[in-house]
């Protein structure tokens, strides 16, 4: 599991909006398979601010260097637009004129009444009505949409908006009505209960947590101090890779990044093989693992380890305390530490996995 860094601009400098003395570029959403994500800046990991589905028109001001996407239908790229009231959107998913558009000065982030609008939202409360299985919430209205979280029966929601979306037929009533969270996930109003119906899903009510801050779990530092990250998160080579690779030697000690509480110390291996025993190329699992969750719905996990973590479940653990020791158990072929990021968790998957190098290095704990 050896891999590509993905360079990241320093980004969310102030709320003061830039002038510019261009005029602004139409351009068209592409994103047909689920709505498109707005956000406070130039990556996945900043604040959501509203989505737009597939089509939508948009006003470009201008473009800053953020986080490479590539996976959108568009272009691979790690360009950013800023939308005309200052927020972002990832070029990878916009048709727009061949024209360039031009650098941005100043960040804007969120203009200041964009934030006051989305303060004034009103919400509806709701009650997950599920009976023994957990309602789903997505990135879309549909079952077929990657799925972020899992709420237990009763549940209390606050409901932002509704969406059209795929017909269910519930315990509470047969409806396509997708209900929109207020971190900009989705569930079926047919699971829940509810003494008032939300509006529809606008630009205007669509602005998610008009107060949130970008997610930030405290103080960070490299799991592996003294060595670096080797370029790549899902590359095109290896896809499914959605962490990255840090080399080290067997025995050196492996860091909380952050301040947290371990959900799993789990020995994750091909069956007929051992976790204590060093692994190859040819076996699967991620061996000897640790995951911890911090503040601000992120999760870290750390595989390959030479032996059981020296930490255990439900333990709270420090910024740079050691959880373990480097090994190569499980799918690996040398020494290595490999180190992923989720956001939005639990739980963790494919689907919230972010690339560790440009998000380490906007949290002041650089690893590549």
């Amino acid at each position: 599991m050896l891999f590509a860094a993905i360079p990241v601009a320093v980004f969310l400098a102030s709320f003061a909006p830039a002038v510019d003395a261009h005029a602004a570029q139409a351009a068209t959403v592409v994103s047909p398979k689920r709505p498109l994500n707005v956000r406070a800046g130039s990556a996945v990991w900043t604040a959501q601010l509203r989505t737009l589905p597939h089509g939508a028109a948009v006003s470009i001001d201008c473009q800053v260097k953020g986080q490479l996407i590539n996976q959108g239908p568009v272009r691979v790229t790690d360009q950013w637009d800023r939308l005309t009231d200052g927020s972002y959107v990832s070029d990878a998913w916009i048709r727009r004129p061949a024209a360039a558009i031009p650098a941005c000065g100043p960040a804007a982030p969120v203009a200041p009444a964009a934030v006051a609008a989305a303060a004034a939202v009103t919400t509806t409360t709701g009650t997950v009505a599920s009976g023994a299985t957990p309602l789903k919430a997505r990135t879309a209205p549909a079952h077929t949409a990657s799925l972020i979280a899992a709420l237990p029966n009763g549940t209390q929601l606050t409901l932002v908006c509704q969406l059209r979306g795929e017909n269910i037929a519930g315990s509470q009533r047969v409806t396509p009505m997708w209900d929109r969270l207020p971190e900009g996930t989705y569930v079926s109003d047919a699971y829940v209960r509810r003494t008032a119906t939300p509006p529809p899903c606008t630009a205007a009510n669509q602005p998610v947590a008009a107060a949130a801050a970008p997610v930030t779990g405290g103080d960070w530092t490299s799991p592996l101090p003294g060595f670096r990250a080797r370029p790549g998160f899902r590359t095109a080579n290896n896809p499914n890779h959605i962490g990255v690779d840090i080399m080290s030697f067997t025995g050196t000690p492996i860091h909380a990044a952050s301040a947290g509480t371990v959900v799993e110390v789990v020995c994750n291996i091909e069956a007929g093989h051992s976790c204590d025993q060093a692994g190859s190329a040819s076996i699967g699992g991620c061996g000897w693992y640790v995951k911890l969750q911090h503040e601000g719905g992120i999760s870290t996990l750390y595989c390959h380890m030479v032996r059981k973590a020296v930490v255990q479940p439900g333990q709270k653990v420090k910024a740079g305390q050691v959880i373990g020791y480097v090994g190569s158990s499980g799918n690996s072929s040398a020494p290595h530490l490999h180190f992923e990021v989720h956001i939005n968790a639990p739980p963790t998957g494919p689907q919230n996995a972010i690339d560790p190098i440009p998000f380490m290095r906007t949290h002041g704990a650089a690893i590549g």
